[in-house]
């Protein structure tokens, strides 16, 4: 069985730039709506919505047949909440308020099964039928605080950045070293 692509991780690694909307609707039917409204991704949030994993599950099945690639804001960087979201089908997460090195690794571990990470298996998941680390894209964002500009990036980790002033959404690939 074929894996379905990410069109966002391919885009975003090819250096593509990405147009999104960031979703806090809690609606399968927006989110479908959503969906082939032109944008490349749709970001369903959950940390400053109420939407629960059975809401946003339900808004990843509603987005299937669409064109837009979904990605999901868990409402913290904790392990079992981002393990149910890729149990459900998350195929791109935006963790958020992530202050550190220490706290990016603790996201991305969670993404990954092991010796690579964290993550656990479970036989009756949606998420089985995915069950590779290659797929996933886990992007850990880094608020803007005098402190995190003393903060090196962790290796190979994606940094999505919102500015506070336009709404705009940036993504970067940073290296080790780089600021």
């Amino acid at each position: 069985m074929d894996l379905p692509v990410n069109q966002f991780k391919k885009a975003i690694l090819s250096g593509k730039a990405q147009i999104g909307i960031w979703s806090s609707l809690c609606s399968a039917i927006s989110a479908e709506v959503l969906a082939d409204a032109g944008f490349d991704w749709v970001l369903l949030d959950s940390e400053h919505s109420p939407n629960e994993l059975p809401i946003v599950q339900n808004q990843l099945d509603a987005m299937l047949a669409g064109t837009t690639e979904p990605i999901v804001r868990p409402a913290w960087n904790d392990t079992v909440l981002i393990k149910r979201f890729l149990d459900v089908g998350a195929r791109t997460l935006l963790i958020p308020y992530v202050q550190n090195v220490e706290e990016a690794k603790r996201a991305v571990a969670a993404t990954r099964y092991p010796p690579q990470g964290v993550r656990g298996v479970s036989g009756c998941t949606r998420a089985n039928r995915y069950g590779h680390n290659g797929w996933l894209a886990c992007n850990p964002t880094r608020r803007a605080h005098p402190a995190a500009d003393n903060v090196s990036q962790p290796p190979h980790v994606w940094l999505l950045q919102r500015s506070e002033h336009t709404g705009s959404t940036a993504c970067a690939r940073r290296h080790r070293g780089s600021a």
